[in-house]
């Protein structure tokens, strides 16, 4: 909401609606019903508005820009993607980024003239990699660390999810890179042997801001045994920070989180709703006619204040969202009973005197452009050449028991490469060099392969078969410096869609586990660096399963019987409450792991399995294997569930 009247809002299936009531009544501003995702958004007032867009049959993100609250759009050919920030109808700047490999790649771009072009914000970061872009900030992913981005600064908070550091260490920069300062906060006394996880500042003008940190302690089996929330304070732009009085508890991670401009501070403490109307400096529980509470059917999934007395909450239960509206600071609610008002659809307008703007960096989308394969006789083998902008290519065909099919293509030094056939094991692949030296295994061969390539040359791709019968051969090289790039899953009878990275690949093969309902999709996690001969690692996936039968759906977060399956918990993640269990099994030497993450959306029971099958480290002669990275894995498979969504 904008202020008291004016407010956007996306519904669960990606209609875009705004309001001009204080949310009684809604238009549908949806702006296009074409192959694409409506991605972030920035909504400047009630008439401008900025959405991305990723059209699925293009590797570029383009961008849709109104100034009358939607009745109208401008569609621009090229976008940033990421989060986009506006201080005005002219100027703005994107965020964009991608993950891989534990880290997180970021991007800066700006523009002058509402969004019509977009050039590189090229900053320094405080350890510049020659091997990537120039501009490119590189963070750790998996420890949870933070980057921020407003023309007067930058600063970088980084997590700390694994070994407690006593404090919250940080780098701030007043010239987009060029000087950087360090600094260490100093956690609250009885908090120095936690874990830091830290939220994004915000800034309530040039000088003053709030950072808040959450804080975990962890049981033995990895579950939280307290989650507390503390907020430092700058009065100097973020040159530098104190740590403000009083410790949140019993907040959670995902709690939503909400600091207000006014300088009103908003968060989900427990089953209630925590206040703070001075900036964080002094907190009160709000005595509130509304539940807070979070169940395995039940979430809260927005709060959204203005001021200090007006406020929405969104509510689900059992699926059924609710809104609910406050004027008294929160302590008393009204549900609303909001109405979608018929309204002439939008019209679209395709800008196409935009000139080509300098190429930004963004994730690659899918399906890929059409390649250019054609027999090179010098090389005996067919050479593919990557569309303009493509960074994969999917090669269909049948092929014959025993038969080979070589491909040879050209890539750089540094850049990474991954191979896999959606088939599963019946069918091999080997990659080599120029020279044929392998790169592969052929001691082991199997139906994937993905490493960094050594030099600058072309390579080989052989394909072979123990049946006859069909194939679909994916050969993926990321951009040079990007460490991985993300593929897009859907599956329309369920509405349900997830991304991974080209560290899975999808194969039409079970993974030896039982799901509730109908698999849909299943990932092989295909870094060899993670597997035997290495390590003790046999095979490691995720499978995405869903139902609905009524009879599943209700049992649905109850562990299957029998299976030995313990629940360790509920977890909101990407706004949806999922029940995670755990189960263990051996068998001549193999270990069995499963986590299992299970909810119901709109009567339909999805499921997410990840499976690590090992062996028994003692079972190698000493000194052959090492143990495999399991919190390393667990946080790649942890990347694909966060991406969950379901319509």
């Amino acid at each position: 909401m904008l202020n008291a009247q004016d407010g956007w809002a996306r519904t669960t299936t990606y209609q875009l609606l705004r309001t001009a009531d204080g949310g009684q009544t809604w238009i549908d501003r949806t702006p296009i019903e074409l192959p694409i995702y409506l991605s972030s958004g920035f909504f400047l007032d009630a008439q401008t508005a900025w959405v991305s867009l990723s059209l699925q049959y293009s590797n570029r993100h383009g961008l849709l820009h109104t100034t009358d609250g939607g009745q109208t759009w401008s569609q621009y050919p090229y976008g940033p993607g990421g989060s986009l920030h506006f201080t005005d109808a002219l100027n703005g700047w994107a965020i964009a980024g991608d993950v891989g490999a534990g880290n997180a790649f970021w991007y800066l771009s700006q523009t002058s003239d509402g969004g019509k072009t977009w050039s590189p914000i090229l900053v320094t970061p405080p350890s510049p990699e020659p091997s990537l872009p120039p501009g490119t900030i590189v963070l750790c992913n998996i420890c949870r660390d933070t980057f921020y981005y407003d023309p007067a600064r930058m600063i970088i908070v980084n997590g700390d999810l694994e070994h407690p550091g006593g404090s919250v260490s940080m780098e701030v920069s007043f010239d987009l890179g060029q000087t950087w300062r360090d600094q260490n906060l100093p956690l609250p006394q009885a908090e120095t042997d936690a874990l830091v996880v830290p939220d994004m500042p915000t800034f309530f003008d040039e000088r003053e801001g709030l950072l808040p940190v959450h804080l975990l302690k962890e049981n033995p089996d990895y579950s939280y045994s307290e989650q507390r929330l503390i907020f430092y304070a700058t009065q100097d732009g973020g040159a530098s920070w104190s740590l403000l009085p009083g410790v949140l508890d019993a907040v959670s991670v995902y709690s939503f989180l909400q600091v207000v401009l006014s300088g009103d501070v908003y968060v989900k403490c427990g089953n209630a709703l925590c206040a703070s109307h001075d900036r964080a400096r002094t907190w009160q529980t709000v005595s509130s006619d509304l539940d807070f509470t979070s169940t395995d059917t039940r979430s809260v999934n927005a709060i959204d204040f203005i001021d200090s007395r007006t406020g929405w909450v969104l509510i689900m239960d059992n699926e059924v969202t609710s809104l609910f509206h406050t004027t008294d600071g929160g302590v008393h609610w009204n549900l609303m009973t909001p109405l979608l008002v018929s309204a002439p659809p939008p019209t679209v307008t395709i800008d196409t005197s935009i000139p080509t703007p300098t190429l930004i960096p963004t994730r690659t989308l899918e399906p890929s452009p059409t390649p250019d394969v054609v027999y090179d006789p010098q090389a005996n083998a067919d050479r593919i050449r990557f569309a303009p902008y493509a960074t994969w290519v999917e090669l269909t065909g049948t092929i014959s028991a025993s038969e080979e099919k070589h491909y040879v293509l050209s890539a750089m030094q540094g850049q990474v490469m991954s191979v896999s056939v959606l088939q599963g094991p019946a069918y091999t692949v080997e990659v080599a060099q120029a020279d044929k030296t392998p790169l592969s295994n052929d001691q082991y061969p199997q139906p994937y392969w993905r490493g960094t390539l050594p030099a600058t040359q072309d390579y080989f791709v052989t394909l072979k078969s123990q049946v006859d019968g069909p194939f679909t051969l994916r050969i993926a090289i990321n951009p040079p410096g990007r460490a991985t790039q993300n593929f897009a899953f859907y599956d329309p009878q369920y509405n349900v869609a997830l991304s991974y990275s080209d560290e899975f690949a999808p194969m039409q093969v079970q993974l030896p586990v039982s799901t509730i309902g109908t698999p849909l999709v299943t990932l092989f996690f295909i870094d060899p660096s993670y597997y035997y001969p290495a390590t003790n690692l046999n095979e490691a996936g995720l499978v995405l399963s869903a139902t609905s039968d009524p009879n599943m759906v209700a049992t649905c977060t109850q562990p299957a019987v029998p299976s030995g399956e313990t629940i360790t918990g509920q977890e909101t993640i990407n706004g949806y409450v999922f029940t995670r269990s755990v189960f263990s099994g051996a068998a001549a030497g193999n270990r069995y792991d499963q986590v299992i993450y299970r909810t119901v959306w709109h009567d339909t029971c999805f499921e997410l399995i990840y499976l690590i099958h090992s062996g028994n480290i003692g079972n190698y002669p000493p000194g052959t294997v090492v143990e495999f990275d399991r919190e390393g894995l667990l946080a790649k498979f942890n990347a694909v569930l966060a991406t969950f969504m379901a319509k």
